[in-house]
């Protein structure tokens, strides 16, 4: 009987795989918005909200840095989460990088440390990397401890499984207000958050929320 209503009415399937999807793709959106392991600035009640996919060694992020700063200090209605995800075609410089910043967050110097290592244009050796966080105003000693922890290996894991999910496949990737741009294209990621911006206007027109 289920058989031959689907059959007759089609759309009835279309419609549940499209709530499914719907449902699903809330979801990972959350979940990429709200993970209290990343380092995030701006409100929380932000009503944009834009999350980053990078990779230290990628010259595409480096390249998105300045956006990221001037969004940081200018708009203080986004709130701004950073996801960590080296790839492995950046070997070992990417992961320790990632490990190490990840490993000094509970210092409260993430941003400090995060713009010298996407600033650093040559190679991040160990010693190097310990040089940034210490001019940071990182203590490095306790960093390198914390960096055995598997829990961090954990967060870059569930990070690139999230990305995939999402369609991310390589760095910069980034969210606004859940809406997937790969890639750094300044003009493009501007024109996404008017677009975000106006849809926010609209709904609290609509609602008054």
């Amino acid at each position: 009987m289920v058989r031959d209503y689907l059959v007759n009415d089609p759309d009835v399937l279309r419609d549940a795989l499209s709530a499914l999807q719907a449902r699903v793709d809330t979801e990972r959106r959350h979940k990429a918005e709200t993970d209290t392991r990343d380092f995030s600035i701006g409100p929380r009640d932000a009503a944009i909200t834009v999350v980053e996919f990078f990779d230290y060694r990628c010259p595409y992020c480096m390249a998105a840095l300045p956006w990221v700063q001037d969004l940081v200090r200018t708009r203080h209605d986004i709130r701004f989460v950073f996801k960590e995800m080296p790839l492995a075609m950046h070997g070992q410089p990417a992961l320790e990088s990632t490990q190490a910043s990840v490993a000094a967050m509970p210092q409260g110097r993430y941003w400090q440390f995060h713009q010298a290592l996407m600033s650093f244009h040559g190679d991040l050796t160990p010693a190097r990397i310990d040089q940034l966080a210490q001019q940071s105003g990182i203590d490095v000693a306790r960093m390198r401890r914390a960096m055995t922890d598997p829990a961090i290996m954990r967060l870059i894991n569930e990070n690139e499984g999230l990305a995939n999910d999402l369609g991310a496949t390589g760095t910069p990737a980034f969210l606004i207000n859940g809406r997937l741009v790969s890639g750094f294209d300044r003009e493009g990621l501007e024109e996404h958050l008017r677009q975000a911006a106006d849809e926010v206007r609209t709904r609290r027109a609509a609602t008054g929320r």
